[in-house]
């Protein structure tokens, strides 16, 4: 059972966002760039970088989606407390030299950012630079859907970010309004194509899906246990006890003998942030999910594949009928620098993490199930869902309706929706283009 591709360089026709470009490199605004699951953010962002690398730095409020983004977590670049920052913590740097470098900053999974963060972020640019603009007169492209992944609020936290920030979120603070950001949200789905399918998720999305949306969902409720319906399809769960129980339930019932492989870390690289297992164990017809483009084109990430072979130094796979051997990635953890020869921005790798590319797939958690597009997925809601977006962001990984199987049908208390992560702002301006659509945000 192989994944669907999930959109790519060679998928998203790329005139789409022509206009996008065109704001982002040309007019340099102020972006925040948001859409559904599947709209290609994440290609349009690496398209954008690529092209602008030796002025553009990528950050991400945890270390995961840093990595995943090919840069460095928002409190090792800014040095915050990792905890409610207060603007004492704002400090003169000994990089501010790379600051100054910057002429654009990407802000990943933007929906995770605290208000307090984005205000650090706005401060220690105007005073690293020398700036007194917002966030030190440069460009920010801040990346995310909010309808999927919220910021930690720590109870009690509500009060005083409300009262300091005017709210908790990355588009609460003063900086956000004084900088004038615009909207751009991509409108073209490349996951789905059933419109049915799309009215549902958007449905959920919203926390709003009406009597015959939820009525063709619960068609896909199936009486099947985790653990079996693990056999045909990839089971989402919303913790890692269960996705670990159920695949090493699976690992352990299959033949013959397991193989370890241990990881080759250097550097500095959390244990939590390893991509995969350390060591992974593997054995003969375990089913796993590709976690990084293959160069030779064999796979992409997200591609599923049945392991065929394993010994002490090599590893076979098979995907769509044809067997290969797979060769170990590496991912860096990396810190910006700065070259005072050459004057520019500089990425140095602190840390590398080396491992096959790869990790066992009868289950995912559905946070890491993020990005991925899958054929057929079922939906583990025995311990509900806790976290808001949570139901959206797995059921938006499954190609079609007919894919789709739930433990049993969704309630209004598994879509979980906290209204005050959508408030950006009012819109005016309104202009569609064919994949997405610009507005002017009104924040004042």
């Amino acid at each position: 059972m192989a994944a669907m591709k999930a959109p790519t360089d060679s998928t998203i026709d790329h005139q789409i966002y022509a206009p996008v470009m065109d704001v982002l490199e040309d007019e340099r605004a102020n972006i925040y760039l948001t859409g559904r699951a599947g709209t290609g953010k994440t290609t349009l962002l690496k398209e954008f970088v690529k092209r602008n690398r030796e002025t553009t730095a990528v950050l991400a409020p945890t270390g995961i989606a840093a990595v995943n983004a090919g840069g460095q977590t928002i409190h090792s670049f800014f040095r915050l407390p990792p905890r409610l920052i207060e603007p004492s913590d704002v400090k003169r740097l000994r990089h501010a030299r790379a600051m100054r470098a910057i002429e654009t900053l990407v802000i990943d999974e933007v929906s995770m950012v605290r208000a307090d963060m984005m205000a650090a972020m706005d401060l220690s640019l105007r005073l690293n630079r020398g700036v007194d603009a917002p966030f030190g007169g440069v460009q920010m492209v801040l990346v995310g859907d909010p309808y999927q992944l919220p910021p930690v609020i720590e109870q009690g936290l509500q009060g005083y970010l409300e009262e300091t920030h005017g709210g908790s979120y990355f588009f609460s603070p003063p900086a956000f309004r004084e900088g004038d950001f615009r909207l751009i949200e991509l409108t073209e789905v490349f996951r789905q194509s059933d419109p049915v399918f799309l009215d549902i998720l958007a449905g959920v999305r919203g926390g709003e899906m009406d009597q015959n949306q939820a009525e063709i969902l619960a068609a896909q409720v199936s009486a099947l246990d985790p653990v079996t319906a693990s056999q045909t399809h990839v089971v989402l769960t919303g913790t890692n006890n269960a996705a670990f129980d159920i695949n090493h339930r699976r690992l352990d019932a299959l033949p013959g003998a397991a193989q370890a492989y241990e990881a080759k870390v250097t550097g500095e690289f959390d244990p939590r942030l390893f991509p995969t297992e350390a060591p992974l164990v593997l054995k003969p017809g375990a089913r796993v999910i590709m976690l990084k483009n293959d160069p030779g084109k064999r796979w992409v990430n997200g591609s599923l594949a049945s392991v065929t072979k394993v010994s002490a130094d090599s590893l076979h796979i098979e995907i769509n009928g044809d067997e290969h051997e797979v060769e170990p990635a590496s991912w860096e953890r990396i810190k910006y620098g700065y070259d005072g020869t050459k004057k520019q921005l500089t990425k140095d790798v602190v840390g590398i993490f080396k491992q096959y590319p790869l990790r066992l797939a009868w289950a995912l958690t559905i946070h890491k199930s993020q990005g991925q597009t899958l054929d057929k997925i079922y939906v583990d809601l025995r311990r509900g869902l806790f976290a808001h977006g949570q139901a959206y962001v797995a059921l938006s990984r499954c190609r079609t309706l007919e894919g789709l199987q739930l433990s049993r049908a969704l309630g209004q208390r598994d879509m979980n929706m906290d209204r005050r992560a959508l408030a950006v702002g009012r819109l005016s301006d309104v202009r569609a283009f064919a994949g997405c659509r610009m507005a002017v945000l009104e924040t004042h």
